[in-house]
């Protein structure tokens, strides 16, 4: 159909360029002369002058019938797009996968799924010349090694499970035997073995020769067992149905000893038959494998086989998961390559077999214990996390940056990308990008977390197209559990936290309060308590005649609003300032105010003022948090849901009274206010500071990730 689709544009496309340019320009009216004279000569020029205008006739009915017809065909197409258009971008996505894998040179496949397309590096054309290049630098430097002089005395340990395997065995401990660099120690680990493999490893008489008997704990604990007993300055490792080359450990004494400063290291192989299934043959010749060291595509799928890999005792990250039936090495080398850059050595380790029964790579389970590796490869090393915002940074929304500096101190990457440029903006210590396109592509980010369901779900086009999975992040403005409830379903959304008394109307989200991650930054008070203060968003809601009225009464005392320009609603904060100015003894009224200052303002604040329009939802407004933590008292419409913000100190109004009367007790001070104001500060610390609450947030994002990534593999 695709095919079809692209001859008949391409011949409307000539059709239209012939009509259009061509005859428009070269035999339009005007160039058709006056009636010619009556004579021979000038009757063959009429002749050919009407053959000339019958031909572009002819051409203009071809032009319109053309017309009318990719007309016809464009709307046609645009039927099969509205109508599949979900199928055709998976197949696309899929279509594109199948390449990346091709051109990756691995018998893993890179992306399983057409919804991991857009977490995987580009797809790139094979390089055949750069793989010859890497190819002969592996025999340039057998043919080095081979006239080099014995000269270390490094000793190597080899660790070498086994189980059933008795022929194999032997064969791949006189590999061993058969090594230039004859300093190793060979530890086998005989795990449950029913076989000869005891008596044949016992009948060994050589003292390098280490065995380990164990019941049969699986491959991952013996090779456990294997490192723990390793006595050599140098590990590596080998299969009992693989061969390893004759060069391999003297190849590992001399790279070690070159550069010293390397910890980990991985070589060469040659595969049997790299397309061998079930131990049956597939006819192609064996092939030389050596890769370019790339984490991000070893995220995606292994391809460094645990019979190249060599190491230094010790390393943080040198342990194999033992709730893993496969997939152990391409686990192993994501935990080290995570803290140390591997070395690249341009030598045979081994020789891969693929005729061998058994073997773990035949085994179906493998795939499951891939998904696994896959879904969790972000756990050894920073989770990435991109902020997508309808505006930022903002002064007016500053608990954003709060919550991803919440997850940076867990660990995580971020970085911000914005679609409006801000009124307010803020300064923040992180990438801020204006384009999401460009963002997902320089930051290369795990998951995209989505402030504002109204935001998310105008987003989703960009989303889909992106392809990373994305978490949203609820606020109260646009709280609608229905519209939630369809992102939420979304195929790519790993999840939608919200506060904690909306939870229970979006089965399956998770709670979060507001995380006041720099809370540090506040300071000491100065102990003056002589101000009266109103920090909010610049917003029509906030009921500022009511809130200037209030300031009106209690003018014995200082009194200021800070506020913070919102998008759209740019003019907000100079109405408020007319207001105030119509007052005999006006407040101050500052706009767009750094943060620091705020805090420094909030430092000397005795009473914090929160007004808002009646009836309308309400969040967890990170201006209280920030009173609290500074010791202020709060008062604020007097909303059940705020006792999730305000905690004991719960100061409610309902009428301009109730704010005078309120600020008349606070001001009066006292032991019990001094009291209160300890409490306030001891519950935003305990419930909107605390360590453990970002530590947690950190986890259940990254578990999130972790069960989408492995049910979409």
């Amino acid at each position: 159909m695709s095919n079809e689709l692209a001859r008949a544009k391409a011949a409307a496309g000539r059709a239209l360029r012939r009509g259009r340019v061509h005859w428009r320009r070269m035999l339009s009216d005007d160039l058709v002369p006056a009636a010619p004279t009556a004579n021979a000569e000038n009757d063959a020029a009429h002749e050919q002058v009407a053959a000339l205008s019958a031909e572009v006739a002819r051409l203009r009915a071809d032009q319109a019938a053309h017309g009318t017809w990719l007309s016809d065909l464009q709307a046609g197409v645009g039927d099969i797009r509205e109508a599949y258009g979900t199928q055709l971008d998976d197949h696309s996505k899929w279509l594109g996968s199948a390449i990346l894998t091709l051109s990756s040179l691995s018998t893993t496949p890179v992306v399983t799924s057409p919804q991991l397309q857009g977490a995987a590096p580009a797809a790139v054309r094979v390089d055949e010349l750069a793989i010859l290049r890497r190819q002969l630098q592996v025999w340039a430097v057998r043919a080095f090694l081979q006239a080099l002089p014995d000269q270390f005395d490094l000793l190597i340990s080899i660790v070498m499970p086994t189980r059933n395997r008795g022929p194999f065995l032997r064969q791949a401990i006189t590999s061993v035997f058969n090594q230039r660099h004859q300093n190793f120690e060979l530890i086998v680990i005989n795990d449950g073995s029913e076989d000869d493999t005891a008596e044949f490893l016992a009948a060994i008489d050589d003292r390098r020769v280490k065995v380990i008997r164990t019941p049969g704990l699986g491959e991952p604990a013996a090779r456990n067992l294997g490192l723990a007993a390793a006595t050599g300055s140098i590990i590596t490792f080998l299969d009992d149905d693989n061969l390893m080359d004759p060069g391999w450990l003297y190849a590992l004494a001399w790279a070690f000893t070159r550069w010293p400063e390397t910890q980990v290291l991985y070589g060469a192989r040659v595969i049997e038959d790299a397309q061998a299934l079930n131990s049956t043959p597939s006819g192609a010749l064996p092939h030389l494998d050596w890769e370019v060291f790339d984490r991000r595509r070893l995220e995606q799928g292994n391809y460094i086989d645990m019979n190249t890999i060599a190491m230094r005792p010790g390393l943080d990250g040198c342990h194999f998961d033992e709730t893993l039936r496969s997939s152990i090495d391409w686990q192993l080398m994501l935990d080290l390559s995570a803290r140390y850059t591997p070395f690249e050595l341009p030598a045979v380790a081994c020789l891969y077999r693929t005729y061998a029964p058994n073997r773990i790579c035949d085994d179906p389970v493998r795939l499951d214990h891939n998904r696994r590796v896959r879904a969790r490869v972000h756990r050894t090393r920073a989770m990435r996390v991109l902020s997508h915002n309808a505006m930022f940074p903002l002064l007016s929304e500053t608990y954003i940056h709060e919550e991803m500096l919440s997850l940076q101190a867990n660990g995580a990457e971020i970085a911000f990308n914005s679609v409006q440029v801000p009124q307010s903006p803020m300064v923040v210590d992180a990438p801020v990008s204006n384009d999401l396109y460009q963002a997902v592509h320089e930051f290369d980010p795990d998951v995209v977390f989505v402030y504002w369901a109204t935001h998310a779900a105008g987003e989703l086009t960009n989303l889909e197209r992106i392809g990373r999975p994305f978490a949203l992040r609820v606020h109260s403005f646009d709280f609608d559990p229905e519209a939630i409830a369809r992102i939420q379903a979304h195929p790519l959304c790993i999840g939608v936290w919200a506060y904690p008394h909306h939870v229970a109307a979006l089965p399956g989200a998770h709670g979060l309060v507001p995380l006041f991650a720099t809370h540090d930054a506040m300071g000491a008070t100065d102990g003056s308590r002589d101000l009266a203060l109103s920090v909010s968003a610049g917003l029509p809601k906030k009921n500022w005649p009511l809130l200037l009225e209030a300031m009106d009464q209690i003018t014995d005392l200082e009194r200021g609003i800070v506020l913070a320009r919102s998008n759209g609603l740019e003019e907000v904060p100079d109405h408020v300032i007319e207001l105030a100015a119509q007052l005999d003894t006006p407040p101050f009224v500052q706009v767009n105010l750094e943060r620091s200052a705020v805090f420094t303002l909030l430092g000397r604040t005795s009473v914090m003022l929160y007004t808002l329009d009646e009836g309308l939802p309400i969040g967890m407004p990170m201006s209280l948090i920030e009173a609290l933590r500074a010791g202020a008292c709060v008062v604020h419409p007097d909303r059940p849901e705020l006792r999730h913000t305000a905690g004991p100190g719960f100061r409610g109004y309902v009428t301009v009274d109730d704010i005078v009367a309120h600020v008349r007790e606070i001001t009066a001070g006292g032991a019990a206010i001094d009291a209160e104001r300890q409490a306030n500060e001891s519950w935003a610390r305990s419930q909107f500071c605390d360590p453990a609450l970002a530590t947690a947030f950190h986890e259940e994002l990254s578990s999130a990730l972790e069960r989408w990534r492995y049910d979409v593999a």
